[in-house]
Parts: structure tokens; C-alpha cells; sequence
């Protein structure tokens, strides 16, 4: 079944949706990006520039327009829609000529398609789209939003939040990697092969996909976090048999959050990796009684025999 992300910008544009799509689409999901505050002729302009930027199959709605798997939809907002199975269809509505989030997110929430919604801090929204929000959010849409932004309406954030209709703060080209379909956003419980998990946490998204397949390789399921702040929310909320932490982040760099996890989980077993050649960085992540410090690039060999519990698993 076709999963259906929407993504509610404002007349920012590429500065803000760049990041958002620079890395991988799902082929099971459609993106449909409602850009306020911009008629066709600008929408024009911002897929054209999309394109350019990332490379991306993009579309703008006509008055009808059968959502695909992979692409990014762009929606004028001179017309309300309404969902027909997988379809977006126009439907003129008397006395409105703007797009009506409150009617496109109910249509959306009584289909059986699984939903999620990502909100980027440029975005500008009304009581009609909270109430559509809110139906989504019953429905199990997982909500996400950004940290960045150049434009002062981190009270309108303030307020989704207030309404809980919204979950984690991400950077723009961290947000989809956070996006969940069902159970809003919530990992499901261990069972069976999933006995042994690992947390992942480095800024650069190469590694991590990197050391997340390299696992999944052995029998190994891992999550992953962005910086060290991402790293520590998952931790309070999940059990994890050992982090796998960079020393060098934003946000929240490796050091800090070697000091916050004495306090949140001082028992976890941690292995430190690091692409400079910091020495008193270095002995200072030693000093935390971590498994041991890796220095980028390594082979996967120095790493799994660091990793707890990895002998337990019979991986070669």
C-alpha cells in the first residue's frame, strides 16, 4: 500500500526543502509538499529549482493527480483536495481559495493509507490545519519538525507542541530518516532475532548507513542518531546493548554526551570512533571507561571485536 508523507512549507523553498530531499526517497511513499503562501506560477519555479538541486522526480498538481511512489507532489494552494483512494482530487469549494489543510488531512485520515507529517519552522498554518493535524495524529501519522530556521514562528511550533501534535525536532536533512508510519513514531518491542540492538550515532550519514548495514549483515539490528542530543533521547526511551558514539557532532558533540549518560545509563557499553586526530579529545572519551577508541577509517574487524555480546550472536 502506497504511504502518503506530507510536508508543510512555506514560501522558503529551496533553502528549506533542499536538505529535506537530499537523501534518500522510499519508493512506497509518496511526498506531497504543501507550499503556502505560493500560487502555481511560484510553484513552478521552486520544482524547477528542486530538481536542479537534488536531482528528483518532482510534479506539480494539476487539478487531478495520482500520487507515485518516490516522487515529491507540490499542491497549489488556490484549490482544496480531498483523497480518492490514492488520488488527489480538486474540489472546488464556494467562498475558499486557498488549500484547506482541515479538509485535505480529514480526507487523509479516513483513508487507509498510513500517513506522516513533516513540519518545517517556516510553515504557516491556522486552526483548520491544527484540527487536521490532530486527526492524523488520532490516526497514528507520525509528526515531525525542524530545528532550523530564519524565520520567527517558533511560536506557532510552540503551539502544535502545546497540543501534541508534534514529536522530535530534527534538522531538515535528518527529518525523514525519522519518519514513521504507524504507532507514531514508537519502535515496536524486541522479539526473537531482534534479542541484540545497537544505537548508531554520527553526524555523517555515510557512516551510519554504513555500520547499520555492516550489523544488519551479522544478524544485528541497530538504530541510529544524528548527533549526541538525538542519541540521548533514544536511549532514555529504548534499551540498547551498546552505542556505537563519533566524537565530533553537532548539536551535541561525543564528549557531552559521554558525560550525560553517566547520569542517564552509566552501565552501557560504549565504543568511541573519531575521524581527527584529537589526542586530548581522545584520552579525555578514554577516561569515560569506554570499550575503546576507533580512528576513522577502520576495519570492521577492530570494531566487532570491541562490540558486547557479539560472540553470543555466533557472527563470524
Amino acid at each position: 500500500m502506497l504511504k502518503i508523507c506530507f510536508v508543510l512549507s512555506s514560501i522558503g523553498g529551496p533553502r528549506m526543502l533542499s536538505p529535506l530531499f537530499s537523501g534518500p526517497l522510499r519508493d512506497d511513499v509518496a511526498y506531497v509538499v504543501i507550499q503556502r503562501m505560493a500560487g502555481a506560477g511560484l510553484l513552478d519555479v521552486l520544482v524547477e529549482c528542486l530538481r536542479e538541486e537534488v536531482n528528483r522526480k518532482t510534479l506539480v498538481a494539476g487539478h487531478t493527480l495520482q500520487l507515485q511512489g518516490g516522487a515529491i507532489h507540490f499542491l497549489p494552494n488556490e484549490r482544496n483536495y480531498v483523497f480518492d483512494g490514492d488520488k488527489l482530487i480538486a474540489a472546488d469549494v464556494p467562498g475558499k481559495a486557498r488549500l484547506s489543510l482541515d479538509l485535505l488531512f480529514n480526507a487523509a485520515a479516513a483513508r487507509p493509507n498510513p500517513c506522516a507529517v513533516v513540519v518545517l519552522s517556516g510553515m504557516l498554518t491556522d486552526e483548520d490545519g491544527l484540527l487536521g493535524l490532530a486527526k492524523l495524529s488520532a490516526k497514528g501519522a507520525c509528526i515531525l519538525g525542524t530545528l532550523e530556521s530564519n524565520t520567527p514562528v517558533f511560536d506557532m511550533i510552540d503551539q502544535i507542541r502545546a497540543k501534541g501534535l508534534m514529536g522530535e525536532l530534527y534538522p531538515p536533512k535528518y527529518l525523514l530518516e525519522h519518519m514513521s508510519f504507524s504507532g507514531n513514531g514508537k519502535t515496536e518491542s524486541r522479539s526473537g532475532s531482534e534479542s541484540v540492538r545497537y544505537l548508531i550515532a554520527d553526524d555523517e550519514e555515510k557512516i551510519r548507513t554504513m555500520l547499520f548495514d555492516m550489523l544488519k549483515l551479522h544478524g544485528i539490528f541497530a538504530d541510529c542518531a544524528v548527533d549526541g542530543l538525538d542519541a540521548l533521547r533514544k536511549i532514555q526511551k529504548y534499551k540498547y546493548d551498546g552505542l556505537i558514539l563519533d566524537l565530533n557532532m553537532p548539536e551535541m558533540d561525543g564528549i557531552r554526551t559521554l558525560e550525560a549518560l553517566k547520569t542517564i545509563d552509566p552501565t552501557l557499553p560504549i565504543v568511541v570512533m573519531t575521524g581527527m586526530d584529537d589526542s586530548p579529545r581522545i584520552q579525555t572519551a578514554k577516561e569515560f571507561n569506554v570499550l575503546g577508541v576507533l580512528q576513522k577509517p577502520f576495519p570492521w574487524e577492530k570494531l566487532k571485536k570491541l562490540l558486547p555480546r557479539f560472540k553470543e550472536l555466533g557472527a563470524g
